[in-house]
């Protein structure tokens, strides 16, 4: 048995302490044994000390129900429930901690402080953060512009001579210089891209800046997070930004500046450039490959999945827009034009919460009789499945999905009345629907069918069908599980749960679920704290799924969504309970409000 001190040194959260304070802790420390069987804390006992578990199970009883399981490493007894009893499940050791000493260094120390009560508010996500040794400050998403500038911004004003600007911007050893009027105020920017326009077209050097400056001017706050910038950079295509304060020039920050927070192999905007600049399906397939690297590259640094999926996103929409029009122009040229149509996503890429490993989830709906776009559709998703973007296994593709508006109406009514197993699985699919590429008003027209034809027997089934899977509890006190599958046990019934109760209250274009979640919570259609602890909750599964998947792919490995147990972190395996917990409460919700328990 190691010694209390080297024990508990290693073990979160108690690395987070100074030397100090761990002395004082383990300076009035207790050992006890307790048999199987024996209570440890006793209904209605408020005990003066704080449990850590060194081995054995304990279990955690209120009413003679079981609600909670602690094995080696897992601390109980924080808080005062005089209904709740703790018995020892097998013979277990415990050190005793004093809990005014404990409450005295949870004072002193915050990161030991916020680990407790980020698990109290829920806020799940926060905790990993604690304990990365990258620590958050160097995160591309938490830093500001403002600690990007190195220089003073170079100006000019709109009436100055190409020879001056150029002239000026050598002499402060500066690729732009920032077009401004009297009061500091941004109106334009001049680059050396843009002195190459001057050198083909101009006339004299005597030309003024405001005939070849970039206007209007792309300008972010000095308080942005860089994250912010990056995206902007990501989705413009251009090399600088000019930073503001109180509307006035602060200084300029490029690409460059932004990727000296990346790991040297991730480049981000550099591939998304080669991306856009792609003119065949191999450019796209190769660039995409490394885009992917790049993402994962992020994960591993820390990016949260929130944060991370709107890089995704718009990386994959671009990509497969771009696929979309590449096929669009070869297969009219070869048979002719084709009639108005919507590409439409569904599942993840319609939340807008891709992963690294995603497939192929997509429809087309159209107008007419739709001639020709059925083969049109399977040579994209041919092409989409080449470049890198797998095809669905279930084949929810626009090959076999293609229909008219009026015939996705009456699939719809069709799959609401009969509510088959095949049904509710395809509803479950074609619920979420974002436009990708074309008619939007066609996939609106077809929402508004929804939205009058679901009906109140299909939710009840379709919240049932989110209650099946319930999160496996017990896997941490009795080792039940070695594998969890982070999709099945805890996304899919966030995502499907939260997916229906959108639907009942007309939220159907609210695709995301985090926002859903948001809405579902301002119509007061489920509790303030249940909505926020779900939220954190899906963040967090989606953050360890995002690093599950991101290590598979450094490690040349295919991506997946299964777990092993004995793989993660201790602290993250105690966060995935609580959130199974979380998860596990929100289902009896869906069960309560759709009175599932009566049957259906």
């Amino acid at each position: 048995m190691l010694p209390p001190k080297e024990f508990l040194r290693k073990i979160k959260p108690f690395n987070l302490l100074k030397e100090e304070e761990l002395e004082k802790i383990v300076g009035e420390l207790e050992v006890e044994a307790y048999e199987e069987g024996e209570e440890i804390i006793k209904r209605g006992e408020n005990s003066n000390y704080v449990y850590f578990v060194y081995s054995g199970v304990v279990g955690v009883y209120e009413n003679g129900e079981l609600i909670d399981r602690f094995s080696r490493g897992e601390i109980f007894g924080l808080t005062h429930n005089p209904q709740r009893v703790a018995v020892a499940e097998e013979d277990t050791i415990c050190y005793l901690i004093k809990k005014d000493v404990f409450m005295d260094i949870m004072e002193k120390n915050k990161l030991f402080s916020d680990f407790f009560k980020s698990f109290e508010e829920k806020r799940f996500s926060r905790i990993p953060d604690l304990f990365r040794e990258e620590e958050i400050t160097d995160r591309l998403f938490l830093t500001r512009v403002g600690e990007l500038i190195s220089k003073k911004p170079v100006v000019c004003s709109p009436y100055t001579s190409i020879r001056d600007a150029a002239i000026k911007m050598e002499l402060n050893g500066v690729g732009s210089i920032v077009v401004v009027d009297d009061n500091l105020k941004p109106l334009g920017i001049l680059t050396s891209k843009d002195f190459r326009t001057f050198i083909i077209y101009g006339k004299s050097h005597q030309e003024k800046v405001s005939a070849y400056m970039t206007s209007p001017v792309v300008a972010v706050d000095y308080s942005t997070p860089v994250f912010e910038a990056h995206l902007e950079l990501l989705k413009r295509g251009i090399n600088h930004l000019v930073v503001t304060e109180n509307g006035k020039v602060r200084g300029v920050i490029t690409a460059n500046d932004i990727l000296t927070l990346f790991e040297p192999t991730t480049s981000l905007i550099v591939l998304y450039r080669k991306l856009k600049k792609a003119k065949s399906l191999e450019e796209i397939k190769n660039t995409f490959k490394n885009l992917t690297k790049s993402i994962s590259s992020l994960v591993m640094r820390g990016m949260h999945f929130y944060d991370l999926s709107n890089i995704l996103t718009e990386i994959y929409d671009y990509l497969v827009v771009k696929v979309i029009e590449m096929e669009k122009e070869r297969f009219e040229r070869e048979w002719g034009k084709l009639p108005s149509f919507a590409w439409v996503h569904m599942g993840s890429s319609a939340r807008k919460e891709q992963v690294i490993a995603t497939d192929q989830d997509n429809a087309i709906v159209h107008e007419g009789d739709g001639e020709g776009l059925s083969q049109f559709a399977e040579s994209v998703n041919n092409a989409l499945d080449y470049v890198g973007i797998p095809k669905c296994r279930g084949g929810y593709m626009a090959m076999n999905w293609c229909k008219s508006v009026e015939e996705w109406k009456s699939v719809f009514s069709e799959w609401f009345i009969k509510l088959t197993p095949d049904n509710l699985r395809f509803l479950s699919v074609f619920l979420d629907l974002r436009v990708i590429y074309g008619d939007e008003k066609l996939c609106k027209e077809l929402i508004e069918h929804i939205k009058r034809e679901h009906t109140s027997q299909s939710l009840r089934y379709l919240a049932y069908d989110a209650t099946i899977a319930e999160p496996p509890l017990g896997l941490f006190g009795l080792r039940m599980k070695k594998e969890i599958d982070l999709k099945m046990n805890g996304i899919y019934p966030i995502v499907n749960g939260v997916r229906v109760l959108a639907l009942e209250h007309g939220l159907i274009e609210v695709t995301n679920t985090r926002e859903r979640l948001e809405e579902l919570k301002e119509a007061h259609v489920m509790d303030a704290d249940l909505a926020e602890s779900l939220k954190e909750t899906y963040e967090f599964l989606q953050d360890l799924r995002l690093r599950l998947q991101a290590k598979e792919v450094v490690e040349g490995k295919k991506a997946d969504n299964v777990i092993k147990v004995s793989e993660i972190d201790r602290i993250e395996a105690f966060v995935l309970k609580e959130g199974f917990k979380v998860i596990k409460k929100f289902q009896n919700f869906l069960k309560g409000h759709y009175s599932i328990e009566r049957g259906l």
